[in-house]
Parts: structure tokens; sequence; C-alpha cells
């Protein structure tokens, strides 16, 4: 009996390939991502974790799996463009704001949030949200990628390094108090700093470069960030960044900030200028340099005003898919404090007045939620972003653009993920009520497709939690 060599049969099952299951989503009304009208009765062919085509016009190919939805909505997974996971939402992440150290220890926090990074990740898949943008932090902002990466029903998480800031390190241990053993900011006081962060970025494999620049109102704050001349040390870390293909996003709450960091060169802002009302140099400044602003106006009134008043206007998706004991923290009673509800709310309305005027003269927005910060839970933050922009005057059909491929586009990804079209991994939704009508029907999600992965949203529902100190 003839036999082949040994080595060309071990050749011949190594290297054949598994034929690919294609699957054909149909019927369903198509808002791709791109800013382009909705397609009714379209077709999305997927092969794997692939899109293969999406649209209509063309046949689908025999044997392929077949699943109407006809009467159904399919849109892009949504990208959060600016979360933290070394904060939890609950009132208890960060003692610099709410100091309720009494009720649970920061070491207690910081250890609930290791124990339940992987129900973390997979609230924001239940949210819809297929794909994250990390703001920097700790190391384990990098341990959770990894830890998302060997999961089939976590989003995508691109890493922001960072974040760098313009202060002495003892400024930096004041401003927040260290994760675990870590500054969670990462101050620098010299050009050749901000170029060694910008390699140990590249290092690490991060996706982008997080810097900040903001006075926070301090004195003492303002007078480093002079003395240290803030724009030289931030061109060092854009020019070394730019050099090796990353690019670079920076917080910026203040006008002139926002201003100096665009004449710069970043590619993008984090939060809007909240001080004043936008100029119109600063708006033919960043579109003459393509900017991209992602404007998180949503914390100002739940963070700062809710928390306070314990009048929570819950949506129905933070009370089905957040992890068990965010929520619930959020009523917890606090201690005495000075009311800064005037300010936030003076502050929320000038935010909220500029992200209308930069989408009115065609400055690209991107939808991110500094989720992670108290009051802002994982996954489903993202709708109250959503209502937010819209109640601002941001139109829901832009919303979705801005929400899918510009929050993509942030983290330099927009090549592979942030809209449904032939080419980019399969990330979408499916929903049972059309978003452009109303913004809120994007929380109506049946199923979700997350490179190829298909779950029904009740999977993806939280599961039965464990008993820790910090969870009673």
């Amino acid at each position: 009996m003839f036999r082949l060599p040994a080595y060309v049969a071990l050749l011949s099952i190594c290297c054949s390939t598994a034929v690919a299951e294609t699957r054909a989503y149909t019927g369903a009304t198509l808002i791709d991502g791109t800013g382009r009208p909705a397609t009714a009765n379209a077709t999305v062919l997927v092969e794997d974790d692939r899109i293969v085509a999406a649209g209509s016009g063309f046949a689908v190919p025999e044997g392929a799996r077949v699943i109407d939805l006809t009467g159904k909505w399919i849109v892009p997974g949504l990208i959060d463009a600016h979360i933290h996971f070394m904060t939890s939402g609950r009132m208890y992440t960060r003692p610099a704001f709410f100091d309720l150290t009494d009720k649970v220890s920061y070491e207690e926090e910081v250890a609930w949030i290791k124990a339940h990074a992987r129900d973390t990740l997979r609230a924001f898949t239940c949210s819809g949200v297929t794909g994250v943008l990390s703001m920097g932090g700790p190391s384990f902002e990098y341990d959770t990628r990894d830890l998302a990466r060997s999961m089939d029903d976590a989003p995508t998480v691109f890493i922001g390094h960072g974040v760098i800031g313009h202060f002495p390190r003892f400024v930096a241990e004041r401003m927040i108090p260290p994760w675990d053993g870590e500054l969670t900011v990462r101050p620098m006081l010299s050009a050749e700093e901000g170029v060694a962060h910008v390699r140990e970025a590249l290092a690490r494999g991060a996706d982008f470069v997080k810097t900040a620049v903001d006075d926070r109102g301090s004195a003492l704050l303002a007078a480093a960030m002079w003395w240290w001349d803030w724009r030289e040390l931030e061109g060092s870390i854009i020019e070394e960044a730019t050099r090796h293909g990353l690019m670079v996003t920076t917080h910026a709450h203040a006008l002139e900030y926002a201003r100096g960091v665009v004449e710069l060169g970043v590619a993008s802002l984090q939060h809007i200028p909240a001080d004043e009302p936008v100029d119109e140099a600063f708006i033919e400044l960043a579109r003459d340099r393509g900017i991209i602003v992602v404007p998180t106006l949503a914390i100002r009134k739940r963070t700062f005003i809710e928390l306070f008043t314990k009048d929570i206007d819950l949506l129905p998706v933070e009370e089905s898919c957040s992890v068990p004991g965010v929520v619930e923290s959020w009523y917890e009673p606090l201690p005495p404090m000075d009311d800064q509800s005037t300010r936030y709310r003076e502050e929320g309305a000038t935010a909220a007045a500029n992200a209308k005027v930069l989408f009115d003269a065609g400055i690209p927005l991107a939808v991110g939620t500094d989720s992670g910060m108290i009051g802002l839970a994982a996954g489903s933050s993202m709708h109250l972003e959503l209502r937010a922009l819209n109640q601002a005057g941001v139109p829901a059909d832009y919303l979705v653009h801005a929400a899918t491929l510009n929050s993509a586009r942030v983290a330099g990804r927009d090549d592979e993920y942030g809209s449904v079209e032939a080419g980019k991994f399969a990330d979408f939704l499916v929903l049972s009520a059309d978003p452009i009508a109303d913004i809120a029907n994007m929380q109506a999600i049946e199923q979700v497709v997350k490179h190829g992965n298909e779950f029904s949203q009740r999977e993806l529902l939280p599961r039965t939690l464990a008993v820790t100190p910090a969870n009673p």
C-alpha cells in the first residue's frame, strides 16, 4: 500500500484550510456608520470574523446560512472613545472626589476592580459597545487589554499610553492616589522624558498616546506648567510620536489650552472647552488641522449634580447591563462637602453649546464617556453620552457615525473598525427599533456580533457575581 512520507502527511494536516461558514444577514435596514443614507432591505455577508459585502444589489452565495432580519436595523458596534479600566464607576473609585473610604477602602476598591475585570468587559458588549479606547493609567489597562483578547464576548481594547502630564511627580501624587503602587499619571519635566514615554508606548504596543494639558483650576499646577513650559514638553511628545506613526490625543477642558495643543499638532481632543465659548479662530484652526473632538458631556450632570441630589435619571440599559454593585453604590449618602452644582451646570451648558457650534461648523465629533469615573458605568454610559449630545443639538443620524467610525479614527483604526463595510471586522448590532428616529433606540439591542461571533443580548446580561469584601 502506498503511503505518504510522514512529513508530507503532517504538512497536509497542519496546513489544510477549514471551510469557513458564510452567513447572510438579510432584510434589515442598514445604517453602515459612514454617514451615507440608510439602505433598506440590505444584506450583510460575513465570513469568519470579516464582512465580505454589505448593502444591496448582490446575490447571497449558495450554501450561506441566512439570518432573516426583516423589520430590524443593523448598525456598527459602538466604540467608546474615552474609558478607564482602573476605575469602576462606583462611588468609591476616586477618593480625591468623594471620600467614602470609611465604607470601602481604596485598597478594597482596587481589589474589586481587578476581580471584576471580566464582568466589566462583558458589560461593554452587553451595551452594544464592541470597541473601547483606554485613556491611560496603570499597567492594569494593558492587562485588561490582554484579558479582552482572550474573550469572545469582550470589546476590542485600543490603548492610549499615558496619561502624560507636564508637572513634577509630587504634583501627580497629590492629584490622584497611586493605583496599587503605580502612578496613574506619568509626570515629565523634560523633552527627553517625553521621548522616553513615547518609546515606552511603542514597546508596550500602544495604539496612540494620551497627554493632559489642564491646570484644574489649581494655582500650583498652573505655575508648574508655566515654569516647565508645557508647550515645549507637549511638542516633544507629539514630534516623537509622529515620527513613529502614533497619534496623540490630549485632555483639555479650557479653550486656550485646547488651542495650544491643536497648534502643536495633536490629532484629537478629549473633552471640550467648557470655560468659555469657542471662537471663530479656534474653529478655523480645528478645521484646518482635521481635529476630532470627543466632548464627554454627560459626566458633568451625572457625576457632579445627580450624585449629589440622588435624583439619578437612569437609562434602561444602565439598569440591565451594568456590573452589579456599580449603580447601587450611586445612592450612598455623601459626606458634607461644598456644593459645586452651580459651577457644573454653567460649565455643562458651555460645553454643550460648544459641541453644537463645532458640529455646525463641520468639526468631526466622536463619542466617549470617561467611563469608569464615578457615576459612569462600563458600556451603558455610552447611551448616556449619546443622549447628552442629542439634547445638545447633534442629530441622531450623525451620532451613529460619530459613535462608530469617528471613534475608530481617534484610535487610528478606522481601516478595520467603525463601519459595516467589506473587509472590516464583523462588529455590528441588530436593533429592534430605528436609532435615526430616536437615538434612545440604540438601546434596543437584540443581537451583538463581535468579530463574527453572535450573541443575543440576553446571553451578555450580567451573571451572578461572587461576594467580595467590597461587594457585600
